[in-house]
């Protein structure tokens, strides 16, 4: 797997909990916090993630995150992760 489809990942854990995930304003301490990787390659592949439109980032007191419908999409297909062992969550949209 690519290591910016492991970010997207990454990034739909933190937020399929929330009763809003497609609204949830991740900050980059939460994704350096997991990924335990420096945040300049965080960032790289941030900006993958972005020019393919499954995220999106936006610029205020600090950098907020969030996951766009194609996102959540790519997070349903087959081929991701989510629902090995497990049935995968009810998504938004």
């Amino acid at each position: 797997m690519q290591d910016h489809q492991s970010l997207l990942h990454t990034l739909f854990d933190i937020v399929k909990h929330d009763p809003q995930p497609e609204n949830y304003a991740c900050r980059p301490r939460e994704l350096i916090l997991r990924r335990l990787q420096d945040w300049s390659v965080i960032h790289e592949e941030l900006r993958q993630l972005e020019l393919q439109g499954l995220v999106s980032t936006e610029q205020q007191d600090t950098l907020i995150i969030r996951m766009t419908p194609a996102g959540f999409a790519r997070m349903q297909e087959p081929d991701s992760l989510i629902g090995q062992g497990a049935p995968s969550p009810e998504l938004p949209g």
